[in-house]
């Protein structure tokens, strides 16, 4: 025993003394160089994302005008949309959104920055609680599998609620983990546990106490102490939560329960503060609140609709994060009266309590989104990344590793096929230029150990699929982003009101600086006072074109929803399936001279004369 604390202290006074490149020739396994320099290279590529200039999805492009209204009201406590009363989401996003805008400005990064902020701050939290519960290489790895799990990489940029929530459950967790293993009551961590729990129920509901506290409560089962942390630690708590969450309650009043008279979703009298507590959580889950999924009768399928979808929303780490938990499950059949046993066991019931009660959940309600599980990830990320540092390891070979080397083949050479066959020009020589530094660091590795092999291939492979998947939301389909397009053109010239007709485009709304107005009836857009900007598809213009008597057409711009453009990528039947023209028209005011002949200014012409004698017709 003697003689292997020697050696060991040997190895790593040995290894603390050598550069990254002479542990990388010298077949080192997961050093912390290794790790740190994989923790930049996912960091970077999560940072890619903030670059374009669109939005990656509607429900961004909707959530931003709702973000977008509060800033140029002035008024912090209703939620509009349209300038209607909009009740769906908490308060708590928008806020920290429309302070975004009004530091940076109403665009893009500006919208993304607050959720990717809450993005991070997961990355920290999962390492922190990793460290607590393993060590120090666990947590890096942890943060590894967080920083390039697929969905979250794509959640940090496609801004919802979820990026919010990562960053505050996964805090919160920690924060109450700790909590409870003091003797005594421990203000500073109740106060910082509270504040999270807060931040989590204003961003999504109160369902988040679900995944914040049942990783604990199973622990504290677990280990016989559930009914003495009930007794003395959870009323301050509780009490605490309920009185951070008071400015979501206060302004849920506000805007509602004040206002009887107001029609939402076709009834009146609707509480908010009932909705937030009952109708937007329970409802959903019964699907029978005011949103319903839309789903009719029984579908046995959905119950395994997470299990497929975690197998693609968690690459390139899904086969390890099934093999992990394999094994956790193969170790609770050991049986040993070790204090490190029953700790580990322990810290398996925290993981797998914290995962499964939520999971299950999602998978029997009927409403069910693919974002929806991306709070679970951080404790499945620590979960895989104690299988490689404290089981991997272990082992010169496993199937693990093969099937995480033949994976990341595979990721490369279809992004390598796609950017050939999409791309050209800069976009192509870039995707390119990253392939070879790809292949050129695979070639580096290629002698290294297997399991150093399979963490360093998944991580490259899946930056290079994330770079590949925003270049193509963010600057293939630019061309067919009609709002940002048509934004483009008006927010260059005067200011005037943007119309929407029948159209309902978020993303333009967004984008465009000028007051933005939405009409579907044709009697209320014929009474507007020129001069303004129309957009609508061609099809109601070819109908309007002969009542809008000074509309000019500025130009058309080609629209594919986000939702159907990768379908169209391959296809010209999809392509002109989806495909829709939308007009951007100028009516100008109608002027009479003194000669009683009609003059149509527009926004690029037509001066008037000293002499005329000008009167508006409306």
């Amino acid at each position: 025993m003697l003689k292997f604390i020697k050696e060991k202290l040997y190895y790593h006074t040995f290894i603390e003394s050598k550069s990254f490149k002479n542990r990388l020739l010298s077949n080192e396994l997961l050093s912390n160089s290794l790790l740190k320099f994989l923790l930049l290279i996912a960091l970077l590529t999560n940072i890619f994302g903030l670059c374009f200039p669109i939005l990656g999805s509607n429900d961004s492009n909707f959530y931003a005008v709702v973000a977008k209204e509060i800033l140029n009201s002035g008024n912090w406590i209703n939620l509009t949309f349209a300038h209607q009363d909009w009740l769906d989401k908490p308060h708590f996003p928008f806020w920290l959104t429309a302070v975004s805008f009004k530091i940076f400005g109403i665009n893009t990064f500006a919208y993304i920055l607050p959720g990717f902020i809450f993005n991070l701050l997961g990355v920290r939290y999962t390492y922190l609680l990793a460290k607590h519960f393993y060590n120090h290489q666990v947590g890096l790895v942890a943060s590894i599998i967080y920083l390039s799990a697929l969905h979250l990489m794509l959640s940090a940029i496609d801004v919802r609620a979820e990026a919010f929530l990562l960053g505050s459950i996964i805090p919160a967790c920690y924060y109450w983990l700790l909590y409870q293993q003091q003797e005594q009551l421990t203000i500073s961590l109740l106060f910082k546990g509270c504040v999270f729990s807060a931040i989590a129920i204003m961003s999504k509901g109160i369902f988040v106490l679900l995944p914040i506290f049942s990783g604990l409560i199973c622990l504290l089962l677990f280990n016989h102490n559930l009914v003495k942390f009930i007794k003395i630690k959870l009323p301050a708590a509780l009490i605490l939560i309920a009185i951070f969450i008071l400015p979501e309650i206060i302004s849920l009043y506000m805007q509602f329960d004040l206002h009887p008279e107001k029609i939402i979703y076709g009834h009146t009298h609707v509480s908010g503060i009932k909705f937030f507590f009952w109708d937007s959580q329970f409802g959903r889950f019964f699907d029978t609140g005011p949103i319903v999924s839309g789903h009719h009768g029984y579908d046995f399928m959905r119950y395994f609709y997470f299990l497929h979808t975690f197998l693609w929303a968690f690459l390139p780490w899904s086969i390890i994060a099934v093999v992990a938990l394999w094994s956790i499950v193969k170790d609770f059949s050991f049986s040993s009266d070790l204090p490190k046993v029953a700790e580990n066991k322990g810290t398996h019931v925290f993981l797998i309590g914290s995962i499964f009660p939520s999971f299950i959940l999602f998978s029997l309600t009927k409403f069910q989104l693919d974002h929806y599980t991306n709070i679970l990830f951080p404790f499945v990320s620590i979960i895989c990344a104690a299988w490689i540092c404290n089981k991997a390891t272990r082992v010169v070979t496993h199937p693990v590793f093969y099937f995480q080397i033949f994976l990341s083949y595979i990721i490369c050479g279809i992004v390598l096929i796609l950017a050939l066959l999409l791309f050209n020009g800069k976009m192509l020589v870039f995707m390119m230029g990253l392939a070879i530094i790809c292949i050129a660091l695979f070639a580096i590795f290629n002698n290294n150990r297997g399991l150093n092999k399979a963490i360093v291939y998944s991580v490259f492979s899946i930056c290079l699929a994330f770079i590949l998947l925003m270049l193509i939301g963010g600057r293939l389909y630019l061309r067919y982003d009609a709002g940002y397009n048509i934004a483009q053109v008006i927010n260059q010239q005067v200011p005037v009101s943007l119309v929407d007709y029948k159209v309902n485009y978020s993303s333009l709304e967004f984008h465009a600086d000028d007051s933005y107005l939405r009409i579907s009836d044709e009697s209320q857009l014929l009474a507007l006072s020129p001069p303004y900007y129309l957009v609508t598809n061609s099809d109601q213009w070819n109908m309007l074109e002969s009542k809008v008597k000074t509309g000019e057409k500025v130009n058309t711009f080609s629209w594919i929803p986000q939702n159907q453009y990768i379908s169209t990528l391959f296809s010209l039947a999809q392509r002109n399936k989806y495909m829709q023209q939308l007009v951007l028209i100028y009516v100008a005011k109608l002027k009479l001279n003194s000669k009683k002949q009609i003059v149509v200014h527009s926004n690029e012409s037509a001066s008037e004369t000293e002499n005329d004698t000008d009167t508006d017709v409306q």
